[in-house]
C-alpha cells in the first residue's frame, strides 16, 4: 500500500533463463527475415560504412545473420543458450564454442568465411568493453524495453560503457505495451547529455509472424553520441 492507502502496481518482472529456455524449446514460429523497423532506419543506424554491431539478448534474432551478410561484424549476447544453439542450427551457419572465464559463460563463433558473427552466452551484466572492446552501433530490439524499470539504468550504463566515441544506437519498444513504457526523456535520462535522443515514430507490423505475440506495431527511437558523423 503506499502512503495515500492506493495498491500499488506490482513492477514487471521478467522471465528468468529457466523460463526463457522452457519458451525457445516451445515456440515453433521461428521469425527468419530481419524486423520492418531495421530494414526501415538501417541507413540511419549504420551509413555508409562497414560497422561493429552489438545486438544485446539477441535470442536467435535473424538480424544477427542479416547484418553478417551485409558485411558489418556482429556480436550478440543472450544468456539462454538453447536460442544461440536453435539460431546456428535453424540458419545451417556452423560454428565453434569456447569457454569464457570473465564473464563466466561461453562464446559461440561463426565458423563461415563469409560472415563474422558471435554470439556470448553469459549475463549481460557482466558484459563490458574488457570483453569485445568499443562498437559503433547498437541494435536493440526490444531488449531494454524487455528489463523492468528498476534495471534499465544499468542496463544503458553497459550500453554506454562499450559504445565507441562516435556511435549510433536505434531502440526499439513493442506496442502494446507489455512492460512498462519507453519514453525518449528517459532515454535521455539514462543516456546523459553526450547523446541526442530522437524519436522516430510509430512503425505499424506488415508481418503476421508477430501476431502470435499479440503486437500492432513498434516504436522506435534512434540514440547517437554529439559527435556522430
Amino acid at each position: 500500500m503506499s502512503a495515500e492507502g492506493q495498491v500499488e502496481e506490482e513492477e514487471y518482472t521478467p522471465p528468468g533463463v529457466e523460463e526463457y529456455s522452457k519458451y525457445w524449446a516451445e515456440d515453433k514460429v521461428f521469425i527468419k527475415e530481419a524486423n520492418e523497423c531495421l530494414l526501415q532506419y538501417q541507413d540511419k543506424l549504420l551509413g555508409d560504412g562497414k560497422r561493429k554491431v552489438f545486438i544485446p539478448l539477441c535470442g536467435r534474432a535473424a538480424e544477427l545473420k542479416y547484418l553478417a551478410e551485409l558485411g558489418h561484424e556482429v556480436v550478440g549476447l543472450e544468456f539462454a543458450e538453447i536460442a544461440i544453439h536453435q539460431f546456428f542450427e535453424t540458419f545451417g551457419i556452423s560454428y565453434e564454442t569456447k569457454p569464457m572465464e570473465e564473464p563466466l559463460g561461453t562464446l559461440y563463433t561463426c565458423t563461415s568465411d563469409n560472415m563474422t558473427i558471435r554470439i556470448y552466452c553469459c549475463d549481460f551484466f557482466k558484459f563490458g568493453p574488457h570483453v569485445e572492446g568499443e562498437f559503433q552501433a547498437v541494435w536493440d530490439a526490444g531488449s531494454l524495453y524487455s528489463l523492468p524499470m528498476s534495471q534499465r539504468e544499468d542496463y544503458t550504463r553497459v550500453i554506454k560503457s562499450i559504445l565507441a566515441p562516435t556511435s549510433r544506437t536505434l531502440v526499439m519498444a513493442d506496442v502494446p505495451s507489455l512492460s512498462d513504457e519507453v519514453t525518449s526523456s528517459d532515454l535521455q535520462r539514462w543516456y546523459g547529455e553526450r547523446f541526442a535522443v530522437e524519436y522516430l515514430g510509430y512503425t505499424k507490423t506488415q508481418r503476421k509472424d508477430y501476431e502470435q505475440f499479440g503486437l500492432e506495431g513498434f516504436n522506435m527511437f534512434y540514440i547517437s553520441s554529439d559527435d556522430v558523423a
